[in-house]
């Protein structure tokens, strides 16, 4: 008994020590929680997509989630020309694909009827090179 109770007080020694609480404890348990979190958010992602445009826009304006993790979700309108191009992969960035929407849309004389698809995307942060890159989750027709 006597060394069991040794052994106890040793292990909580330890893990009241703040090195082998980062180094070990730490790790262990926060990846399965952020697992599970992440799974949470794919979740509410897909949950949202199947609302339809009521439900992105809502997921596009809500701050549930932490935006520099999983995405800043944003929602843009374009019409047929734009996905034409965008589809042909003449479009390589965000930028582009706005200044072609507001062309378009000038051209059209402000005609919001011709803007028939939504286009549910995200910004993140690449882990391994740090650059922001922006990603197309989906394509809605209106």
């Amino acid at each position: 008994m006597l060394l069991k109770q040794s052994t106890n007080q040793s292990l909580r020694a330890r893990i009241a020590n703040p090195r082998y609480r980062d180094a070990v404890v730490y790790p262990s348990i926060s990846k399965p929680i952020e697992k599970v979190w992440d799974d949470i958010v794919e979740y509410d992602v897909e949950k949202a997509k199947d609302k339809g445009i009521q439900g992105i826009y809502e997921l596009a304006r809500s701050e549930m989630f932490n935006t520099d993790k999983y995405g800043d979700y944003k929602c843009l309108e374009i019409d047929q020309k734009i996905l034409d191009k965008l589809l042909k992969g003449e479009i390589k960035t965000l930028k582009e694909l706005t200044d072609l929407k507001e062309k378009n849309y000038i051209e059209s004389n402000y005609d919001k009827s011709q803007f028939i698809f939504t286009l549910l995307h995200y910004t993140k942060e690449d882990e391994n090179t740090h650059k922001y890159l922006t990603y197309i989750d989906t394509i809605f027709i209106s």
